[in-house]
């Protein structure tokens, strides 16, 4: 389908990553009795479901749309092409963030991760990352919203020898803004790490780009799951180091 209106394009992309990952939330809330005494300490397993309702109420608004996953980036197009992204992209982000961890090390507190590093918590919270962050969180901010907002925003914006297409800067905001945690009822922000958005913006603009250039989400989840599973793998090392 095609959408032209920039409004109508903004509204329902809009709507999408703020009430989804919302009724995941309150989804996985009510299956919470469910995990009986799995995850004491709320490290991995909420999040675990949260995200795969995440993912089964995407793939339904997909299917609202077009009955196509394909369309919407399930599919292994340019299968060769994405692997040499992927690679490329484990190269050039293993050195940056082994550089960005050790400097934190030596000349900035490390900060745990809120629960115990036992090995369960260690284990559930890097599957999670690995397997689920990318494989739920990908085909929202980049399969449907991106594939939504190409039919009104047309084009891309050259940067640096790369062409970044107009509607993956919109959803790379968005995905920027999906990071910043608050109440609807009052209002509030309830976290927010300057940091991370910043990491997130840069993140979100290169996982357009590739899905831009190759239409397939194979890319932005593999990319995405291996980064979260490095950042956080490399904070409990760092955490466990500093105690």
């Amino acid at each position: 389908m095609k959408i032209k209106s920039k409004t109508m394009a903004i509204i329902i992309t809009l709507l999408a990553i703020l009430i989804i990952p919302k009724v995941s939330g309150q989804l996985a809330n009510l299956t919470a009795s469910l995990f009986g005494t799995f995850d004491p300490d709320g490290a991995y397993l909420w999040i675990s479901v949260h995200h795969i309702f995440q993912l089964i109420l995407t793939v339904l608004l997909m299917l609202v749309f077009k009955r196509n996953l394909g369309f919407w980036g399930f599919n292994l197009n340019n299968l060769n092409k994405s692997l040499v992204y992927f690679k490329q992209f484990v190269m050039c982000s293993t050195g940056f963030v082994l550089l960005y961890y050790v400097i934190l090390f030596f000349f900035s507190a490390t900060p745990g991760p809120g629960y115990a590093l036992s090995a369960e918590n260690i284990l559930g919270q890097l599957g999670f990352q690995l397997f689920l962050s990318g494989t739920c969180e990908e085909p929202l901010f980049r399969g449907f919203v991106m594939i939504i907002l190409y039919g009104a925003f047309a084009g891309s914006i050259r940067f640096v020898k790369t062409d970044i297409p107009t509607a993956g800067i919109i959803a790379a905001i968005f995905f920027t803004v999906a990071h910043i945690q608050y109440s609807i009822w009052p209002f509030e922000i309830t976290y927010i790490n300057p940091m991370q958005l910043v990491l997130s913006f840069g993140l979100g603009l290169y996982y357009a780009v590739v899905f831009y250039r190759t239409r397939s989400l194979l890319t932005p989840i593999l990319a995405h799951g291996y980064i979260n599973f490095l950042i956080t793998g490399l904070g409990f090392l760092s955490a466990y180091m500093a105690g």
